[in-house]
């Protein structure tokens, strides 16, 4: 099989409506010419894609297969993927494609993939609260104050229906929630369920979660939840809201270093405004594969702003780092700097890639003989920064598998790169990587790594934001960034990049960030 480059073959069929196709290598940036060829099937089609002779998608290629997907709903086609490998079932899952996969398949995964509408929806029991994804379902209780609730899906944006439903408990009642059917919640889900058990709360409403599963458990622990959880207490303590100054983490909940506060100034800033035609952007590449790719977006930007665009580009050890990042017009980087400079220097949240979190693998050399968590007990753990959601979301993630490994030596060597060299070199017995960097490692060096844990938290992600100084140019830079999808070179260069479009992150993902940023973050010296 020929592994560089895509083949599609086209299959026969006995209806004129239902198109088959036979896909043979990697969908990957090679794919795009390819792929293209598929665009100009009828409307109103059924689309059999059989993916058999696949042996990879990477994320460049996901963000091709997800344009197509998207024109072919457009125009109402059906679309069906079959035959795909465990890899790739993985990648269609975090990426919300689950809805496209054979039925065979689509089953296995359908614990940890919410819901989606199809022609034929399961039926729903009459007593069942339903938003579009999450559905909340009443449970018989023993006694008259206690209040059980089963949820079913996932805990987002679109929870907030359903959850509006749980805000007429009666005073000083005692709820429990059951999350065993709860694949996930994500940063804006989390915002609701804190809104609703700050709620509670004031109304003396006692509070307890049981049944999260490991990611969901995590996320708990993150924003100082824990107590709610079914093996610690009912808890009446004060709940912070989002955006609020949050109180210290108690050492029970976790070793990770205490919280800190972090205060804008109330004094206001005195801020000079950018009257010069050149704007400087910073970029902090999400992986290597992204490199070039940002070249061909800052030429793509300076043309469409018609204004010069110096681009500082950083990535592991290949840093352009001329200038401090507080001094750039336009930044396009990790969550926690992202929200540092919100926070510290007024920068305004712009955009978020469409379906892309930050995540970390935990990664340890193939040779290891070592085969639990436990047998790392007192050992070395390598990253780049303590001053990012990766290490934050590692150390949470490893702990949460292993208790006793809350007193392990943890070095920070700067950037991804280097970390990976003192991990391979005997340095360091663990590693956290941002899992897209570690995708985006050659074939060669992932055989000498092997990976022991990743997450799927869906919480923090990377964000373009502007300078204060360039409020204006903000809304040009949106404009500009959520139109790419309209033109055929836009589309390239998003390709180029492995992200499928943008999109506006909401207030409450953003007091999310800030949330655990004010929390976590070390205080800058």
């Amino acid at each position: 099989m020929n592994t560089s480059k895509l083949k599609i073959l086209p299959q026969p069929s006995a209806d004129k409506l239902s198109q088959q196709f036979f896909l043979v290598g990697t969908v990957d940036i090679e794919a795009v010419d390819i792929l293209e060829t598929l665009y100009i099937l009828p409307p109103d089609c059924t689309v059999e894609l059989n993916f058999s002779q696949v042996d990879r998608v990477n994320s460049m290629g996901l963000a091709q297969l997800l344009k197509l997907f998207e024109l072919w709903q457009h125009r109402n086609n059906q679309i069906r993927v079959t035959n795909v490998n465990r890899m790739i079932g993985v990648l269609f899952k975090m990426t919300g494609l689950t809805r496209f996969l054979a039925e065979d398949l689509g089953m296995e995964i359908a614990k940890a993939t919410p819901a989606v509408a199809t022609s034929e929806p399961a039926a729903v029991p009459p007593t069942i609260l339903t938003s579009e994804k999450l559905q909340i379902q009443p449970q018989p209780s023993r006694t008259n104050p206690e209040q059980r609730f089963k949820l079913y899906g996932m805990v987002d944006v679109n929870a907030v229906d359903a959850l509006q439903t749980l805000y007429i408990v009666p005073l000083n009642a005692s709820v429990t929630l059951d999350f065993s059917e709860v694949a996930r919640v994500n940063s804006m889900g989390l915002a609701q369920l804190l809104k609703l058990f700050q709620h509670w709360q004031e109304r003396d409403i006692s509070i307890r979660v049981v049944n999260a599963n490991r990611m969901i458990g995590v996320l708990f622990k993150m924003t100082g939840l824990t107590r709610f959880l079914a093996d610690e207490a009912p808890s009446k303590a004060t709940i912070v809201p989002p955006g609020s100054a949050v109180p210290q983490a108690r050492a029970t909940e976790s070793s990770v270093a205490a919280p800190v506060q972090r205060r804008i100034s109330d004094a206001p800033a005195i801020i000079q405004a950018n009257t010069s035609d050149k704007l400087n952007l910073w970029v902090s590449a999400q992986s290597s594969q992204q490199m070039n790719g940002w070249y061909f977006f800052n030429t793509y930007l300076q043309r469409h702003l018609g204004r010069e665009v110096h681009l500082e580009l950083s990535h592991g050890a290949m840093t352009e780092r001329r200038k401090k990042i507080e001094e750039m017009d336009i930044v396009f980087t990790k969550p926690f700097e992202a929200t540092r400079l919100m926070l510290e220097h007024q920068y305004k949240p712009l955009l978020r890639p469409i379906d892309q979190t930050d995540e970390v693998t935990l990664l340890v050399r193939s040779e290891d003989k070592r085969v639990t968590l436990a047998d790392y007990q007192g050992g070395k753990i390598v990253t780049a920064a303590q001053d990012n959601f990766v290490y934050l979301l590692g150390r949470f993630l490893l702990e949460e598998s292993e208790s006793s490994l809350s007193n392990m030596e943890y070095i920070f060597s700067g950037h991804d790169i280097k970390a990976l060299q003192m991990l391979l070199k005997g340095s360091a017995d663990i590693l956290f990587m941002l899992s897209d960097t570690y995708q985006g490692l050659s074939g060669l060096t992932r055989k000498m790594l092997r990976e022991i844990d990743q997450s799927e938290t869906a919480f923090a992600f990377h964000v373009f934001s502007v300078s204060p100084r360039c409020e204006a140019v903000g809304t040009a830079l949106a404009e500009v960034l959520l139109d790419m999808n309209q033109d055929s070179q836009g589309r390239q260069v998003l390709a180029d990049l492995g992200i499928p479009g943008w999109v506006k992150p909401t207030p409450d993902e953003c007091d999310m960030l800030a949330m655990l940023f004010n929390r976590y973050a070390p205080v800058a010296a």
